[in-house]
């Protein structure tokens, strides 16, 4: 089968973007004294990491436990669910779901770090972040079940905003690479978002000067089915050995 690379310059970021729409924007090495994205992630889920391609994956006692790299461009653009989303299913701007509950977990930057969302009324705060490296704070929780929306970080002062959707951002940048974390010991769908906090054209362009994890639990549908699931299994095991 014939495809078709197309390569972009932009302020000497490049991408390459096949026929499908689908591309991932490149991420550089941290500053010096900074973590990186496998530095940050090894320290959140207690084990080595190896990075293949743009994924990394779990070594040791970090076994099973995949971070997906999800794509940035796609086309068309689609709907990510925060609840069962998947690579390739749409890009990592516009959001559906649930429940969730945010937690900051890093902070590499000067500038202050607001982390939030607009689901078409505006900016809606979720949590200001407090402290720097790994050692931060900032967490909420909100119901968004029903909603469209886009991820926002913003400087405390307003004067860098940037959303998930890189076609609203005044740069016409990506400003925030996505990841979904699989093989966790839970029922949530996990993603951690990494953000740029300045301009592009600007920026050392590593990703981690805001880093969020984000869980989101099951719809109410699929968590009953899966409850139901887990009872009629655990009723015939009981009846298997005699309870």
């Amino acid at each position: 089968m014939m495809y078709r690379i197309v390569t972009v310059f932009v302020c000497g970021l490049v991408l390459s973007v096949g026929t499908s729409g689908a591309a991932t924007i490149p991420v550089f090495g941290p500053a010096f004294g900074e973590a990186g994205h496998e530095t940050i992630i090894e320290s959140l889920y207690s084990g080595s990491f190896t990075a293949v391609g743009a994924d990394f994956i779990g070594n040791g006692d970090a076994a099973g436990i995949q971070v997906l790299r999800q794509d940035d461009f796609l086309f068309p653009m689609g709907v990510l669910s925060v609840t069962d989303g998947s690579r390739g299913t749409a890009a990592d701007a516009i959001w559906a779901g649930g429940v969730i509950s945010a937690t900051a977990e890093a902070r590499y930057a000067a500038h202050s770090q607001r982390f939030g969302f607009d689901r078409g009324n505006g900016f809606e705060l979720l949590f200001d972040v407090q402290g720097s490296g790994t050692n931060v704070t900032g967490s909420a929780s909100v119901d968004l079940t029903g909603d469209l929306w886009r991820w926002v970080r913003r400087d405390g002062n307003n004067t860098n905003t940037w959303s998930s959707d890189w076609t609203l951002n005044h740069d016409g940048l990506d400003h925030l690479v996505t990841y979904r974390v699989t093989g966790l010991d839970t029922n949530e769908a996990v993603w951690l978002l990494f953000w740029e906090d300045l301009p592009v054209c600007s920026s050392d362009r590593d990703y981690n000067d805001l880093v969020v994890e984000v869980r989101a639990l099951p719809e109410p549908a699929t968590l009953a089915w899966t409850t139901l699931g887990g009872l009629v299994v655990l009723v015939g095991y009981r009846r298997r050995i005699g309870f």
